[in-house]
C-alpha cells in the first residue's frame, strides 16, 4: 500500500494512544476530579470513532477534507490542552514545586529566575516575551511551507514528532504538577516585569489561555527544539533564523518566570526524543521525498 494511502498513519496512532492513556488514568485516579466520568467518555468516544472519521477522509479529493485528513492533530492540540486544567492533580492531590525548588537551589544556591530580576528592564522583557512567543507560530509556518510545497511525507513527519512531544508533556504536566516560579516564588520577586506590546499580548495569553500547572517539561522548549530540528532537515534557510529565537526562548522560559530551569533541560530531552523517534518511524523514507498522491 502506498504511504499516501495508509488508514492509520503513526501520527494517528500517537493521537489515538494518548486519548485512551487519558482516560484510563483519569478513571484510575480521579479524586477530587469534578464529573471525571465526563472526560472519560469524551476521551473513549473521540478514540472509539477515530478510524471512522480516518476511512471518511483518507483519499477524497475534496481540497477541505484533504486538509483535514493532514491538519486534524494540530486543530485539536489546544483543546486537549486546555483539558488538562481539570485533572492535573488527579495522580497527587497537589503541586510538587518544593521537590524541584530544593533540587535547584541546592544545585544553583538559589533560584535562577530570581537571581536573573537584577538584569530586567523593559526591553530585555519585551525581546524575551517575543521569543518565548514564537512558541506559537514556528511551528504552523513550517507546516504551512512544507504542505504548500507537498513535501508531506516530511509534513507527516513533523506532524508526527511535534505531536509526540506534546503528548509527553502532556503526561509530564499531569505525573509530577508544577505551578512554576511566577506562583511558587511569587513572594521574592521585586515586582511584576515591565514590556512593551507582545509583553501585555503574552501576558495575555497566559492568563486566559494556560492551564495552571503545565510546567514538567516544559513543552515550549520541547516543541521548540523538534520543530528547530526538523526545520535544520528541510528548511535550512529558516533554520538560520530560528535557531537564536529557539536559544532566546530557552532562557525566557526562565527569565520571565514561567519555568525552572530543571523543566527546560526536561523540555529538550523530550524535543530530542521526539525528533529522533520521528526520524525512526519515517527514516526509511529519503529526505525530501513528495508524496504526490494525496
Amino acid at each position: 500500500m502506498a504511504l499516501s494511502d495508509d488508514l492509520f498513519r503513526p501520527e494517528d496512532t500517537t493521537f489515538l494512544t494518548y486519548l485512551v492513556g487519558i482516560s484510563i488514568f483519569v478513571t484510575l485516579f480521579h479524586v477530587g476530579v469534578a464529573r471525571w466520568w465526563i472526560y472519560v467518555v469524551v476521551h473513549s468516544v473521540f478514540a472509539g470513532s477515530l478510524i471512522f472519521r480516518l476511512r471518511y477522509i483518507s483519499g477524497k479529493p475534496h481540497p477541505f477534507l484533504r486538509f483535514l485528513r493532514y491538519w486534524y492533530i494540530p486543530l485539536f492540540l489546544i483543546v486537549v490542552y486546555e483539558q488538562i486544567d481539570s485533572f492535573i492533580l488527579g495522580l497527587h492531590g497537589r503541586y510538587l514545586d518544593h521537590v524541584i525548588l530544593g533540587f535547584e537551589k541546592s544545585l544553583f544556591g538559589g533560584h535562577p529566575s530570581v537571581w536573573m530580576e537584577c538584569f530586567a528592564n523593559p526591553v530585555l522583557t519585551e525581546i524575551m516575551k517575543i521569543a518565548y512567543n514564537s512558541y506559537y507560530w514556528m511551528g504552523p509556518l513550517l507546516g504551512i511551507v512544507l504542505y504548500l510545497d507537498r513535501d508531506l511525507i516530511p509534513f507527516r513527519r513533523m506532524i508526527f514528532s511535534v505531536s509526540l512531544a506534546f503528548f509527553i508533556s502532556y503526561f509530564g504536566f499531569i505525573l509530577f504538577p508544577v505551578e512554576g516560579p511566577r506562583y511558587a516564588l511569587s513572594h521574592l520577586y521585586k515586582g511584576p516585569l515591565e514590556g512593551y506590546f507582545v509583553t501585555a499580548f503574552q501576558d495575555f495569553i497566559m492568563e486566559h489561555g494556560d492551564i495552571h500547572g503545565g510546567c514538567m517539561p516544559s513543552s515550549h522548549v520541547a516543541v521548540a527544539l523538534t520543530v528547530l530540528l526538523l526545520a535544520w532537515t528541510y528548511r535550512r534557510r529558516m533554520a538560520y533564523w530560528l535557531t537564536p529565537l529557539v536559544l532566546m526562548l530557552c532562557v525566557s522560559t526562565v527569565y520571565c518566570r514561567y519555568h525552572y530551569v530543571s523543566d527546560v533541560v526536561a523540555g529538550a530531552l523530550v524535543g530530542f526524543f521526539a525528533f529522533w523517534w520521528g526520524k525512526k518511524v519515517y527514516g526509511k523514507h529519503e529526505v525530501g521525498d513528495r508524496e504526490l498522491s494525496v
